[in-house]
């Protein structure tokens, strides 16, 4: 499992690193949609101060895997007892921004596959990212929590690249692209 995990971070390493390239001649048909989330959820939390000490060890992995020199390319917010269209239950949430260059080398890479222009290097570094978030929301504590990867559009509102829970993965993960 530990090595598919590093594998896996390698990969998606790499294939950031390549989708950065402006290489735009090889395209494929794809008919995903993004995914926006809106800040139209509902929170049961009152002034309780929620202990989230349960996630410090996922996110200190995913840190150390998605961010291995800290350089800032991600950040983590965990939303308690949400209630979106993806649950009729009250759960917690996740979420993984991307920023600086790993958000425009992202957002870059979902725009070219949701417009179906995207190169085969850029399919393949948006399936590794949802490979990865997929693998590490099986460590999640429980059934209901979310685990999401994606960038902040505008104030609390989000594109999704990848959406997990231990359980299914809500955004679907795709196959990697072999030539």
């Amino acid at each position: 499992m530990k090595k598919l995990l590093t594998t896996s971070a390698i990969l998606l390493s790499a294939t950031v690193l390549v989708a950065c390239s402006n290489n735009q001649s090889d395209t494929k048909d794809s008919s995903e949609q993004p995914k926006i989330e809106q800040k139209n959820t509902t929170s049961t939390n009152t002034k309780a101060k929620v202990d989230n000490s349960k996630y410090d060890d996922l996110i200190s992995e995913i840190k150390s895997k998605l961010d291995p020199e800290s350089t800032g390319a991600i950040s983590v917010k965990i939303k308690n007892d949400v209630i979106d269209s993806d649950s009729s239950e009250p759960h917690d949430t996740i979420m993984i921004l991307l920023t600086g260059t790993a958000k425009d080398s992202a957002k870059e890479s979902l725009d070219a596959v949701n417009s179906n222009s995207a190169t085969n290097d850029q399919n393949n570094a948006i399936t590794l990212i949802r490979m990865s978030i997929s693998e590490f929301a099986k460590k999640l504590p429980d059934d209901n929590t979310t685990l999401s990867l994606g960038y902040e559009k505008s104030a609390d509102q989000y594109n999704l690249i990848a959406k997990s829970s231990k359980q299914k993965d809500i955004i679907p993960v795709g196959e990697l692209i072999v030539q």
